[in-house]
């Protein structure tokens, strides 16, 4: 019985030209690995709140999210070398990926220092109670310790998952889960522990939580380097800054719409938290991490496209991606139907998720909150669908001019919206928002894998 399932799987794993097989291998080698992660994300949730409090973990997740914006200072690097490098690779040039690859880690290295020298003299002066003015003050001196951990940290991960960008160019998302799930996993094993052995602590929590990620990528970049992509491992010897110049020339479209996309996830959390409260924001947390699920599952699906569609579009092989964009929009369709059924049966999966757990405190979220939580999840289901096979193409210039548009509206628009109605309009604010991108992606790839796309849509 097994066996004859088994040579079922590897006929279909088979079955294609080998972009296809690639791309089908690694999604199916991803679906083990992800669902692996997310059981282990699920896992952590409780854990937290149960360890530091609800107010806390809102704190935490708060400063996170913030912390995030240190990614904009790659100044799309990181995304000009997934494509480029997908281009080297597609025209046989691994001299020159080596070259690409040794220059990205140089200057995003050099930038980092940059960024932490300046954080370094600030920070002794920022008012932290001014900028988390909802928070109660016994907590403010473990927020402000908890910062240079949380910067210093997430900055070096910054850098070091880099690896990620390479290996997902190289058309082999499934390592970039992989060493994601590892990451994952010494996080949990490290807050079980804090829980069980030491009192409450944001400096703490935000240390391992930290600091477990970069390790796990430092161990996986001394390991890859030196065995799969050894031919091109980091050198000072192959650093050209002149490349820096043809990365950001793309890059610098990415790190418009990296911005862009910043602006709306982690302002959201900090808007919730500033203009409500901290524990509205774990309510908020706790129920994107529910409708992220799915999300997160077809990630394993669309990912692999960018990389994937920079090799087709090189190659002009219209007719796989319009193969591709079918079975995409199909998978869109999946995704909305298990959508509703998640928020049919969200009150049940939250009391087992989190509140049978936790002893002191129960989580009340309301059906409202996860409804809007649920458009915001799939509105950027369909976006991500839509822009990564864009992406990979690198004709991203309409989407400059919605990023701007998205930019400038998003702020405005959820405090006024939060003001009003509360947490609830906050988190409308990006869905309506992504309105235009969500009608005008669609036409766009359309027109780009017949190859009649023209003017605009062609730049």
């Amino acid at each position: 019985m097994i066996r004859p399932i088994k040579k079922k799987i590897v006929q279909l794993l088979n079955k294609g030209n080998e972009r296809t097989v690639l791309t089908k291998k690694n999604i199916f080698a991803s679906f083990g690995i992800k669902i692996l992660t997310i059981f282990m994300t699920m896992m952590l949730m409780p854990l937290t709140i149960g360890y530091v409090n609800e107010e806390r973990n809102g704190i935490w997740f708060t400063m996170t999210n913030m912390v995030m914006w240190i990614a904009i200072f790659d100044f799309g690097l990181g995304s000009g070398l997934k494509n480029k490098y997908a281009e080297a690779k597609a025209k046989g040039d691994m001299l020159l990926a080596k070259k690409y690859v040794s220059s990205t880690y140089a200057i995003i290295g050099l930038l980092w220092l940059i960024v932490f020298a300046v954080f370094s003299l600030i920070n002794p002066f920022l008012d932290w109670s001014a900028i988390f003015p909802k928070v109660s003050p016994e907590y403010l001196q473990e927020l402000y310790e908890t910062t240079w951990i949380v910067v210093f940290s997430f900055g070096t991960l910054f850098v070091v998952k880099l690896l990620s960008n390479i290996v997902i160019a190289d058309q082999r998302p499934a390592i970039a889960s992989l060493i994601d799930m590892f990451g994952q996993l010494l996080t949990l094993i490290g807050v079980f522990l804090l829980a069980k052995l030491t009192p409450a602590s944001l400096p703490k929590l935000g240390f391992v939580a930290g600091f477990s990620p970069v390790i796990v990528f430092l161990i996986a970049s001394v390991y890859l380097f030196s065995t799969r992509y050894k031919e091109v491992r980091p050198s000072f010897r192959f650093v050209d800054f002149k490349l820096g110049k043809v990365l950001l020339n793309l890059g610098l479209k990415f790190f418009v719409l990296t911005i862009a996309a910043f602006v709306v996830s982690t302002t959201l959390s900090y808007l919730i938290t500033y203009i409500v409260n901290p524990a509205e924001t774990t309510k908020y947390n706790v129920s994107f991490k529910l409708f992220s699920i799915l999300m997160n599952v077809l990630a394993i699906v669309i990912i692999p496209y960018w990389s994937a569609f920079t090799d087709a579009h090189t190659l002009k092989d219209y007719k796989w991606m319009q193969e591709s964009v079918k079975n995409l929009r199909k998978f869109f369709g999946y995704f909305l139907i298990l959508q509703l059924i998640i928020l049919a049966l969200s009150p049940v999966l939250y009391y087992f998720w989190i509140n049978i757990w936790l002893k002191d405190e129960v989580l009340d979220i309301s059906f409202w909150m996860s409804l809007v939580v649920c458009l915001y999840v799939c509105s950027m289901v369909w976006l991500d669908l839509n822009i990564y096979p864009i992406n990979g193409t690198g004709k991203i210039k309409l989407q400059l001019y919605s990023a701007l548009f998205e930019m400038v509206c998003f702020i405005p628009l959820a405090v006024y919206l939060g003001n009003r109605i509360g947490v609830i309009g906050i988190i409308m604010a990006p869905v309506i928002i992504y309105i235009p991108r969500m009608i005008w992606a669609p036409i766009q790839l359309n027109k780009l894998v017949k190859g009649n796309a023209e003017g605009i849509w062609n730049k």
